[in-house]
């Protein structure tokens, strides 16, 4: 009798908790850990990072997040290298993965 009193005061509280965090806008984690910082603006898009000097080829990067995780922890880094007069893609980097950092979720003020 005791223990269903204890489970039904838990499942109470813990309902009134995820109700509150849920009207703010956040999660318990998100509130606890923080937010994962929003991904850059150029998500998905290839980049101009510049000319490698030693070989003369031209540095391009995108970021992405993993296949099927929209709001993961981490983003790739994906690096190819063109030829500038040409543009063939002459070298590929493997892919790096990229933390994301978390931001507060408290209200700042």
């Amino acid at each position: 009798m005791v223990f269903f009193v204890v489970f039904t005061a838990l499942v109470f509280w813990a309902a009134m908790f995820a109700t509150f965090f849920t009207s703010q806008g956040t999660s318990a984690l998100e509130f606890l850990l923080g937010r994962y910082e929003a991904p850059p603006d150029h998500l998905n898009r290839w980049l101009d990072v510049g000319i490698e000097q030693p070989s003369g080829l031209l540095r391009q990067e995108r970021v992405l997040f993993p296949t099927g995780r929209q709001d993961g922890a981490f983003l790739l880094r994906q690096v190819r290298y063109r030829d500038p007069s040409s543009k063939q893609i002459v070298r590929v980097a493997p892919e790096e993965r990229v933390r994301r950092r978390r931001i507060s979720a408290r209200k700042q003020d």
